[in-house]
């Protein structure tokens, strides 16, 4: 046999039809953990939860401890006209007596220790009386009441004293009479005072 030339190649064939998806292969290795990512949103109120049990009974608040004191007399009946007349812890006079001559004052008044209130003023009662038309001897009795505010009063035992004297100005001085026939007291209440002074002004 003779020998064939070989010839040039031929023009490539054109795509075969797809062939069907292979069997699943097996779950690879985990992979390493990821970096945190961001806070998520709030979610939605969950429903409300049921009803608890009744507690135990709780302790009653506690009350601050008043600090009082009362002193009372029967019938005190003190007829000085000047000078201390008693010696407790503020005051609410029960009666008081001015026997009147033409014109005249008297000032009953408290010191705390020996020294009249300045925080903020002194606690003070006056009485004055005038005849007018010259009544010599007119004698006057009253219910009276002196009550007052003293800050700045030192820690530790305080002698509150009711005091009665003739009133500045005033040159008659008439007989004064405390406590005629009556009970007087002495009603002392510690407070707690506001800080700023000017509250109490």
């Amino acid at each position: 046999n003779a020998c064939c030339v070989l010839g040039p190649p031929g023009i490539p064939g054109t795509n075969g039809v797809p062939g069907s998806n292979g069997i699943p292969g097996s779950p690879g290795l985990g992979g390493m953990d990821g970096e945190k990512g961001d806070r998520g949103l709030p979610g939605r109120p969950g429903k409300s939860g049921a009803k608890g049990e009744k507690g135990e009974p709780g302790t009653g608040a506690s009350l601050p401890v008043l600090n009082i004191k009362q002193c009372a007399w029967q019938k005190l009946s003190d007829d000085r006209d000047h000078g201390k007349i008693t010696v407790c812890l503020r005051i609410i006079v029960s009666s008081l007596q001015l026997n009147l001559r033409a014109g005249c004052c008297k000032r009953w008044y408290f010191t705390f220790n020996g020294m009249e209130c300045s925080g903020p003023l002194p606690i003070e009662g006056l009485v004055f009386t005038n005849a007018g038309n010259g009544m010599n001897g007119l004698n006057i009795h009253r219910v009276s009441s002196i009550e007052g505010i003293c800050s700045g009063v030192p820690k530790g035992p305080v002698n509150v004293e009711l005091w009665v004297r003739n009133c500045e100005g005033i040159s008659n001085s008439g007989n004064a009479y405390t406590g005629w026939n009556s009970v007087s007291r002495v009603i002392v209440e510690e407070l707690m005072l506001p800080k700023n002074s000017d509250d109490m002004k």
